[in-house]
């Protein structure tokens, strides 16, 4: 196997959840194009089956399937689709995530708190709960890859419930890493930072988007692509000997330092 042919997913079973939204579509389009057979998961049907529909038309494997994360049945469910129309499963990537209220922690609702909390963070260990264990089941070498965030790593104002769902997202990769090991599935977590879909670009050019640029030390937000190197690498052979790492592709914005009059 050649260097770069270890970083190609051909053959295999890449599961993406949150793929209806901008990062879950573009980290789902990154999969495909390194030969990955995509299994696309999202509450929104129509989104997926769309962005399904595309890759086909690009000779790429892909496959729709409808599922709220935050219900144990459906994940089940799910589970059940995954081995009775593919047999396997290789890569979970769990992308499904909220960003919750634009509000300080005087104003921040329960009810907001547990929503975010509960798609963020119980649903990335309960999906990858029941993912590895079928993978332990068809004894696969699985990759799951959790996605944090920059603000897993750093804190902002009015981001409080975000930004700690995001730091359990990977202090849960490092305890999943350590209950796998010896069970040949391996755990990481991929930590992004602003991503240039159209909605951040509005912002990045809007009123306070001087602030924004200045506050990532590369002073933009990351191209898609941006992303391909990091996300291959985790969901791939290529890092065998990698598991429990958080992988940071944010510009340098999670190590800039905290920001009091955001």
């Amino acid at each position: 196997m050649s260097v770069l042919d270890q970083f190609l997913l051909t053959g295999e079973i890449a599961v993406i959840t949150g793929a209806g939204g901008g990062l879950g579509s573009e980290l789902a389009k990154i999969l495909a194009s390194a030969q990955a057979s995509v299994v696309l998961v999202d509450q929104n049907l129509t989104s997926i089956q769309d962005l399904a529909e595309n890759l086909r038309k690009q000779d790429q494997q892909a496959t729709a399937y409808e599922c709220d994360v935050t219900d144990a049945d459906a994940i089940h469910q799910l589970i059940e689709k995954i081995d009775n129309e593919h047999g396997r499963l290789d890569v979970l990537v769990n992308s499904a995530g909220i960003l919750g209220a634009d509000d300080p922690m005087f104003e921040i609702k329960a009810a907001e708190w547990d929503a975010v909390m509960n798609v963020n963070l119980k649903a990335t260990w309960h999906v990858s709960t029941s993912v590895a264990e079928f993978m332990i089941k068809k004894q696969t070498a699985g990759r799951i890859v959790n996605i944090s965030s920059s603000l897993g790593g750093r804190s902002q104002r009015k981001r409080i419930h975000y930004a700690t769902s995001k730091a359990g997202v990977e202090h849960l990769t490092r305890n999943m890493a350590m209950e796998l090991v010896k069970t040949n599935i391996r755990v990481n977590c991929l930590a992004p930072g602003w991503l240039a879909t159209p909605m951040v670009q509005d912002i990045l050019n809007g009123p306070q988007g001087a602030h924004w640029r200045k506050a990532i030390p590369m002073g933009r937000a990351a191209d898609p692509e941006e992303l391909t190197g990091a996300l291959l690498l985790l969901a791939s052979k290529a890092s065998s000997y990698m598991t429990g790492s958080v992988l940071r592709v944010d510009g340098g914005y999670a190590y800039r330092g905290i920001e009091c009059d955001e």
